[in-house]
């Protein structure tokens, strides 16, 4: 009989973008080398709403609660239960079989949070062993953000009784796993996913700040544009001035006569062509002002509003800096005290026990997939042969 693996995690809100690029495999992973992505094709999503957008999706469901205060910066605004068992136990399901376990899962813990709290529940079928991330908004039954009145000992209990024992009901040969409490750390410390989710964190800072770089690159530009439309400026209205100038200077008609109207009207056509061109240059100068001017109060704006997201890059860019130092630091505290556990007296033996079980598992498992590799290939030939006799007898 197979165990039920359930393990629950809280997130806080700087680590909701690594969860988001873990379970959606966004990016490729170098430090977790159980993904296999030649199959995170068969990788499966079971809510049917699920957001591409974690974090957006969570803060639209806190925003429909209308809180009265605002929700803290250090809040738990996620929560992800895990759903797995060991291999045996898939091995024996087809994968029709596979999906309804999950998603008789699924059902069970949607029930349990309340369905409109639900993020994602996303399959992996791409590591060794067939596991869902089930991933929910901590929302309390009276419309509250608060993951501990949720997830008690005595709910975890609860839970972890209660969903094997619907397993069993829909056909499913699980039993009931081992106990997690509120708070404790996972019995099989998965440091891969949590490298994993580091380094999706840290791709997300360098993209930041490539962000930002791209800024700074983008308002000197701007302010360098700007300089040169202060100097078209200058020069139309100088132009301006120069036509303003035309217009004032020789415009002075001598008296006509029967003697001189020729030259007087010579130098009225003349006048009235040179005031025609100064009038246009004047409007054509004013109107380009104007666009101009338009122009550098767009640019204006522009810089104003990419300064306002290089500094809030830059915030973000520390605040997730800042975060995942401190989740180094629990980790490393974590295998610390794991490791000391290893070497107590009375522990040793049975790890060393369960070590050596496990490789004579995986070697029994390579040959298994040998022989079955060697009798594929051994019907293969024995269905070309046939094949052969058949042509030749045909000739």
């Amino acid at each position: 009989m197979s165990y039920l693996v359930l393990h629950m995690d809280k997130f806080k809100k700087d680590a909701i973008r690594g969860i988001q690029s873990h379970n959606r495999r966004e990016r490729e992973s170098h430090s977790n080398p159980d993904i296999d992505y030649g199959r995170s094709t068969a990788n499966y999503e079971l809510h049917e709403s699920a957001s591409d957008n974690y974090a957006q999706a969570i803060q639209n469901r806190i925003d429909d609660l209308l809180l009265v205060k605002a929700v803290r910066k250090d809040a738990v605004r996620m929560c992800g239960l895990i759903v797995t068992s060991d291999s045996t136990f898939f091995q024996k399901l087809s994968p029709e079989d596979t999906r309804r376990f999950f998603e008789e899962s699924k059902a069970f813990l949607t029930d349990f949070v309340g369905a409109e709290n639900v993020i994602s529940a996303t399959v992996h079928m791409d590591e060794k062993t067939p596991h869902m991330h089930f991933l929910h908004v901590p929302v309390t039954p009276d419309g509250r953000l608060n993951a501990n009145k949720i997830y008690t000992r005595q709910s975890l209990r609860k839970l972890q009784s209660e969903l094997p024992t619907h397993l069993q009901s829909q056909g499913f040969a699980i039993e009931r796993g081992v106990e997690q409490t509120p708070g404790s750390a996972k019995k099989h410390l998965d440091t891969r996913e949590f490298k994993q989710q580091q380094e999706a964190l840290e791709k997300l800072i360098q993209e930041s700040e490539a962000a930002s770089q791209n800024s700074r690159q983008l308002l000197s530009a701007l302010e360098r544009h700007e300089e040169e439309l202060k100097k078209r400026i200058e020069k139309y209205e100088r132009q301006a001035g120069e036509a303003e100038k035309v217009l004032q200077e020789d415009s002075f008609l001598p008296k006509a006569s029967l003697f001189n109207y020729p030259s007087v009207l010579e130098k009225a056509s003349s006048l009235i062509e040179e005031l025609k061109k100064a009038l246009a240059v004047k409007h054509l100068v004013q109107t380009e002002k104007e666009i101009l001017q338009r122009e550098v109060e767009s640019l204006h704006q522009k810089q104003t509003r990419l300064e306002t997201e290089y500094t809030a890059h830059r915030k973000q860019s520390h605040e997730e800096k800042e975060e995942l130092e401190n989740q180094l630091k629990k980790i490393k505290r974590l295998m610390a005290g794991y490791r000391e556990f290893l070497l107590l007296p009375e522990i040793r033996p049975l790890h060393i026990e369960f070590v050596e079980r496990k490789r004579a598992e995986q070697l029994q498992r390579r040959q298994e997939e040998e022989r079955q590799r060697q009798e594929q290939e051994a019907r293969g030939r024995e269905r070309q042969q046939a094949r052969s006799a058949r042509g030749m007898r045909m000739r």
